[in-house]
């Protein structure tokens, strides 16, 4: 239940009648004697008949009853009677006043858990309060109007002096959607600011990180410009937050969220910046995808578009990195030979878009079908139309027209009629059999050009035949070992520590792996085995091609650029 309800009456001056409705928040972040207060004020023109409905952070990224954390609400009026109930749930309350008169609503944020945030409860999103910091999510914090009216939102920022301040916030024009996709950090986080082209290109950094805080502030500009490069788009403003989480020893965590104009990561400290640029990458390629190039399904029926709007976005993530050097062309097709891996082996490849409504909430594998089907569909478009059109064209352009002249229905659905329109090629019989009907795509060979041919192949099944975790000096100590794995007659027990792997990859079956180990008594032995169990398995993947990618065509064709080579 909410915490305090206070109501006075005071005096407010009166908005104009003919100014657009305008909410005014001020958010202030003040501290005192170690003390963090986190205080919001709305100010706004209550509703003609006199009452006025608010809307409380609520459910949002997982988290649910964030309403827990408002606490000692008060409200004013302009000179008139005016009283606050709770609605008719915790998460909303019911304003009556005077028709019309101006109200201002104030209350502070009051977490229920403090502390440092730890990877192992999973509850990042909601805000922080801390003596030295806070770490607030628009979601998590900001009350609204219930209305459907479009409001013109302005928000003031306050920080205590010496401390650190970043917020999106501050970036652009607001509404009520870019106030609750918002992000405020201040405290003892690290600021990098880049200007580029007169936006600025912001980093808020907290805690020990396994990569220094100029390389991250590298990563973003990187990213930014890859993308702006693709899209063919000005630099604009954009916001990257780290969060550190604390974590047993061993223990990796990283995650995020996507705001729009911003990024907040919670990360442990010993993620490399490179997994941080990979996720950063995807998600700000969201920016366009869907949402600038016709927009997203909503309602219950969201997760059909997913193979759109999150299986191109992979697609892109590959092709525009590429394109701006982010990483090589080896690189990339590793990750496409996962996305082929991982779509062949999914117990439900084959089901219909409907199922994916159905299971994508609550079942692992269907949340992850339309990322690599709509992946792999992705180049199979790609691949489609540079064939049929001798080079002339691909991929690219469609969504570059879609860019420039955004269709009125949502971008998956108004996919295959602006492929028609841009290429003269009729699409939706794919989009029928493999998007809607589930059928499983088999890319042509050459889907990849001079990277090598896309194949079948079958490997021996990778299995360590032992099993173990990191200990306190993040080293990895069996715990167990299979009697009936390839592990134990190569000589591995329980307590051996793995120093380091000499010969071999992680799921590599193909070939030997050697380990150097460390006994419990403290001899080091260097142990040879096959880790497989005897089984193959059969997928497709693109098999490289030999010689240099860059002076072949592969990375060109990767890129979505002509080939400089033999493509």
């Amino acid at each position: 239940m909410l915490h305090t309800l206070l109501v006075t009456v005071g005096t407010l001056a009166l908005q104009a009648a003919d100014e657009p409705a305008k909410l005014d928040y001020t958010l202030d972040i003040s501290s005192e004697a170690g003390v963090t207060y986190v205080t919001v004020e709305l100010n706004l023109a209550g509703e003609a008949d006199g009452e006025t409905g608010i809307i409380l952070p609520n459910s949002w990224g997982g988290q649910d009853a964030l309403w827990g954390a408002i606490d000692d609400i008060s409200l004013t009026s302009d000179g008139s009677p005016a009283t606050i109930r709770t609605g008719d749930d915790p998460s909303s309350l019911t304003l009556t006043h005077t028709p019309g008169a101006d109200l201002s609503l104030r209350y502070t944020i009051t977490p229920e858990r403090t502390g440092e945030p730890q990877a192992a409860l999973d509850d990042n999103y909601r805000p922080y309060v801390e003596p030295d910091w806070v770490h607030l999510i628009g979601q998590t914090i900001f009350a609204f109007p219930d209305s459907d009216a479009d409001f013109d939102v302005e928000v003031a920022l306050t920080a205590p002096d010496g401390w650190a301040l970043a917020s999106d916030l501050e970036q652009g024009d607001l509404d009520v959607n870019t106030l609750l996709t918002s992000i405020t950090v201040a405290g003892d986080f690290r600021l990098q600011d880049n200007l580029v082209d007169g936006a600025s290109q912001r980093v808020a950094i907290r805690g020990d990180q396994a990569f220094t805080d100029t390389d991250m502030a590298q990563s973003v500009s990187q990213v930014l410009a890859a993308n702006a490069a693709y899209w063919g788009a000005e630099a604009e403003p954009f916001l990257v937050t780290v969060l550190e989480l604390e974590a047993e020893p061993g223990v990796m965590s990283v995650g995020g969220t996507n705001l729009g104009d911003a990024f907040a990561f919670f990360t442990t400290s010993n993620a490399e910046g490179a997994i941080l640029l990979r996720i950063l990458m995807h998600e700000h390629v969201h920016t366009w995808i869907p949402g600038r190039v016709g927009g997203a399904i909503t309602g219950d029926t969201e997760p059909s578009g997913y193979w759109f709007s999150e299986g191109f976005t992979d697609f892109l993530t590959q092709r525009a990195a590429v394109r701006a050097g982010l990483w090589p062309a080896d690189v990339a097709i590793e990750t496409w030979n996962e996305a082929l891996v991982e779509n062949h082996a999914s117990p439900v490849r084959d089901a219909p878009n409907d199922a994916i409504i159905a299971g994508f909430w609550t079942d692992g594998d269907f949340q992850r079908l339309p990322y690599h089907r709509g992946m792999i569909f992705a180049a199979l478009i790609d691949q489609t139309i540079h064939a049929e059109t001798g080079g002339r064209l691909d991929l690219d352009d469609v969504l570059l027209a879609m860019r420039d002249d955004p269709p009125a229905e949502p971008a998956p659905l108004a996919f295959a009629d602006r492929v028609l329109d841009v290429t003269g090629i009729d699409i939706a019989p794919l989009i029928e059999r493999h998007i809607i009907n589930g059928e499983p795509v088999s890319l042509p060979a050459e889907t990849f050009g001079a990277c090598g041919l896309v194949e079948t192949v079958s490997e021996p099944v990778f299995v360590y035949g032992m099993s173990g975790q990191r200990n306190a000096d993040d080293r990895y100590e069996i715990a167990a070992v299979d009697p009936d794995g390839p592990a134990a007659p190569a000589g591995f027990q329980p307590g051996m520590i793995i120093l380091e792997r000499l010969e071999g990859a992680v799921g590599d079956a193909t070939v030997d792996s050697v380990l150097r180990v460390q006994t419990p008594q403290g001899e080091t032995l260097d142990l040879r085995y096959r880790p497989t169990n005897g089984e193959v398995q059969t997928y497709p993947r693109i098999t490289v091609a030999p010689g240099d990618l860059v002076s072949n065509g592969c990375t060109a064709r990767l890129a979505g650029l002509p080939a400089t080579g033999t493509d």
